[in-house]
């Protein structure tokens, strides 16, 4: 833009010098060319920072904070505390006082009369610090349910991380057996050119390729839809990119613990609404007395005293009350609150009892599943591998059938998706394992 003047000024003077005129020119056309560069520089740096975010990269030992701290779910379950501290504002404070104006005239004569009270209750028992007992329990209350939500939404990651590193190995071992097969109909498309196979061995060796590419889209489409599944769970939006550096941890059996009621979030939540549901029966029963009553009033009154004619009075009142309960007891309801502490204190129970039984299945499948890895890792798949290593010489050499070794080739990858459904499942069951001993949402504040 700065050479553009002095081109135009160069166009309209003729100059005494045409080499000078052309040098000018030159420099002009260098200058623009130069703007037009840098210009074009900083629009590709701008336009390809915008298309090409940086990926974040979460791995198993991230995955969990990334959860507490992102997850949509979770963040709008924080409202529900801040409802409950609103709430515990206005527990456990009097009620207004009430304040009443009076006045009459005489039709008649000229009596009136003018009075102005005020009256605040009381209450008798302990009813307003237990209200604000239950507040603040409310409000613990509130925030166990989010640790509960936030351990839940972390297995949740932890379950779609495991299965969707199963699917990509599952894919590679795809792989590795198409490009076997490739191989393998590459070799006896030679020898069925020279004449020592038959069309039909070409045949199945390029059925068998087919029959592999086919399981390919399920297998991308699965892992697509866990890869947004872990996006919702993290906060990100479908399209940023997601990248997951996961790996599998050592096949170790975790050491056995106890179960924790004290501090797993299940029992956190049960455990504070069994708090609530005593601290209501003192309250009810603090309801059987009503509050007692205090007012203090001011009259003024102009009353017609014969024969003396009119006479200003004023008075001064004091009021004083307080219910009896005789026929209203509030029984009722101090009943349904015991019952509702029975019945939490029932689940806190039920539930020990079923997370125990659950753990200890869980502790067993892991056991099995260990011992089901070793004899693959180490004895059937070596063996199948040496076997279908023999198996292919005799093949090229002719001296088996093609037969054989796509049933080999077959059973080889059976036994490999077997390894790897037997490592899948053990993760799972790890991680379930430590979803009912331990508290999951630990990252979560």
């Amino acid at each position: 833009m700065i050479g553009l003047p002095s081109m135009h000024v160069a166009k309209m003077t003729k100059p005494k010098h045409p080499f000078i005129h052309d040098l000018s020119i030159q420099g002009c056309l260098l200058r623009t060319s130069l703007w037009l560069a840098i210009i074009w520089h900083g629009t590709i740096i701008r336009t390809l920072s915008a298309e090409s975010p940086s990926a974040i990269s979460w791995t198993f030992e991230t995955l969990p904070e990334a959860v507490c701290k992102h997850n949509k779910e979770l963040a709008a379950a924080h409202w529900v505390i801040e409802s409950a501290k609103a709430r515990s504002q206005q527990a456990g404070k009097l009620a207004n006082p009430r304040a009443s104006t009076t006045s009459g005239i005489n039709t008649i004569t000229s009596e009136n009369m003018q009075g102005f009270s005020l009256q605040q209750s009381f209450p008798i028992t302990a009813r307003l610090r237990l209200e604000k007992k239950v507040a603040s329990l409310d409000i613990q209350q509130a925030e166990k349910e989010v640790q509960w939500m936030a351990h839940q939404k972390v297995m949740e990651a932890m379950e779609a991380a495991t299965r969707w590193l199963a699917l990509r190995e599952r894919q590679q071992i795809l792989k590795e057996q198409i490009t076997l097969a490739q191989e393998l109909y590459a070799t006896l498309k030679e020898q069925q050119e020279r004449g020592e196979r038959s069309q039909l061995d070409l045949s199945l060796a390029d059925m068998q390729i087919k029959g592999l590419e086919l399981k390919q889209p399920a297998l991308k489409s699965s892992i697509h839809s866990l890869e947004n599944e872990m996006r919702s769970l993290v906060g990100q939006q479908a399209e940023e990119p997601f990248r997951l550096e996961a790996i599998w941890n050592p096949m170790a059996i975790p050491s056995a613990s106890p179960l924790d009621t004290a501090n797993h979030p299940a029992f956190g939540v049960l455990h504070t609404e069994a708090s609530i549901h005593h601290a209501m029966v003192a309250l009810e029963q603090s309801r059987k007395w009503e509050d007692w009553t205090l007012g203090l009033s001011h009259q003024w009154s102009v009353d017609e005293d014969i024969p003396f004619g009119l006479e200003r009075n004023r008075r001064l009142g004091f009021q004083f009350s307080i219910p009896l309960p005789w026929w209203q007891k509030n029984l009722g309801a101090v009943a349904a609150s015991q019952a509702n502490l029975k019945g939490a204190k029932a689940s806190i129970a039920a539930l020990e009892l079923q997370m125990e039984n659950e753990a200890d299945s869980t502790m067993v499948r892991l056991i099995q599943g260990r011992a089901q890895y070793l004899m693959l890792r180490d004895e059937l798949i070596p063996n199948r591998e040496k076997h279908q290593r023999s198996l292919e010489h005799a093949v090229r050499a002719g001296e088996r059938p093609m037969e054989s070794l796509i049933t080999s080739l077959e059973g080889l990858l059976t036994l490999k998706l077997s390894l790897l459904e037997v490592i899948e499942t053990f993760h799972l069951n790890h991680y379930r394992y430590l979803y009912l001993t331990q508290d999951l949402s630990r990252h979560h504040d």
